[in-house]
């Protein structure tokens, strides 16, 4: 049995052409077909390779057949085995996405970054104020307190927030239920070495967010606990480069503060 080229009409034993390398053609003549499992062969050479079989039988050659035998495996083809592995690998990644199982701790810091997860409390409103704005009132009276002391502002870093972030929401995950620490200070990469206060609550008796009207009250009474420190008092006033604070209210409406500055 001869394959003849659709292109050029060159005959050989198989595509591609021996002559111009196109893949279209035809097989022409007579094969050798076993009639026991179907396979064709070129020569009448029992016995057959497939089943064994010794009584081959001349046919026209059934093009479908050879085609399926030589064709090279498409892409879902070759992928099919791996199916269920992919679905594993998808089921475990759709797992560690939506926090059904909880990534090792290494690994979570790596990707997510040191962090509290479910800090008990609240970071944004409490008792009708805005802690935003109360960490802003403390960062400007910060600035003022140099300015009087011919000092420069300070910068807001974001690495520094992020630390004096977790500083703060830290103490409280220590000192309420809830709330899931991951990675520590040592896993921030800041411009600078910081000096972190943790302010805790505003006096010795524990004031909560309850006890103050407005923002600037709130922001007052800290930025009066930090400069109370005579250590803070004169970091603030040595600092050449950035400071950061955070405010988080804990369940109980006690206020945390932390504070900090390069």
């Amino acid at each position: 049995m001869a394959w003849e080229c659709d292109e050029c009409g060159t005959r050989s034993t198989s595509p591609p052409c021996d002559e111009c390398g196109s893949e279209h053609g035809e097989y022409t003549g007579f094969v050798w077909v076993c009639p026991e499992c179907g396979r064709q062969s070129t020569k009448n050479n029992p016995p057959c390779p497939r089943c064994g079989g010794m009584d081959l039988e001349q046919r026209r050659p059934d093009y479908s057949d050879i085609d399926a035998e030589t064709a090279v495996p498409g892409y879902a083809q070759l992928a099919k085995p791996l199916v269920p592995l992919f679905l594993v690998v998808a089921v475990v990644v759709a797992l560690f996405a939506t926090g059904v199982v909880p990534l090792p701790e290494d690994l979570d810091v790596a990707l997510n970054g040191p962090r509290v997860v479910d800090a008990p409390g609240s970071a944004d409103q409490a008792g009708g104020l805005n802690l935003s704005d109360v960490e802003s009132g403390i960062l400007d009276r910060v600035d003022d307190y140099r300015a009087e002391r011919g000092g420069d502002a300070l910068s807001r870093d974001d690495t520094l927030a992020d630390m004096v972030t977790f500083a703060n929401q830290r103490q409280v995950a220590t000192s309420y239920d809830g709330g899931s620490v991951r990675g520590g200070l040592r896993d921030f990469s800041p411009d600078c070495q910081p000096a972190i206060y943790l302010l805790g609550s505003t006096d010795s008796e524990g004031a909560t967010v309850d006890d103050f009207e407005r923002e600037s009250a709130a922001a007052q009474a800290l930025f009066d606990v930090l400069v109370s420190n005579t250590e803070g008092s004169a970091t603030l006033a040595d600092a050449t480069d950035a400071h950061a604070t955070d405010i988080h209210v804990a369940p109980d409406g006690r206020i945390y503060a932390a504070y900090a500055v390069c």
